[in-house]
């Protein structure tokens, strides 16, 4: 059982490897050049997006009773 499974699992491969080689694709079209993007124009319209904040805590004074370790 262990043999014919084995068997079944390299012929699934093989198969798989020969339709992926044996295929072919319409995926590289030519892009008229009118429609590429531009990362100018697409910063230079951006309007209202969200701003980041952030707390300050970087004023926060330690607590009184922490030992001195300048020694």
């Amino acid at each position: 059982m262990r043999k014919i499974s084995l068997v079944a699992a390299i012929a699934l491969m093989l198969a798989g490897v020969g339709v992926w080689a044996t295929s072919t694709t319409q995926a590289r079209l030519d892009v008229r050049a009118g429609a590429q993007i531009n990362p100018l124009q697409i910063m230079k319209g951006a309007r209202h997006l969200p701003v980041a904040h952030y707390d300050d805590y970087s004023l926060e004074q330690e607590p009184d009773g922490l030992p001195d370790c300048s020694n």
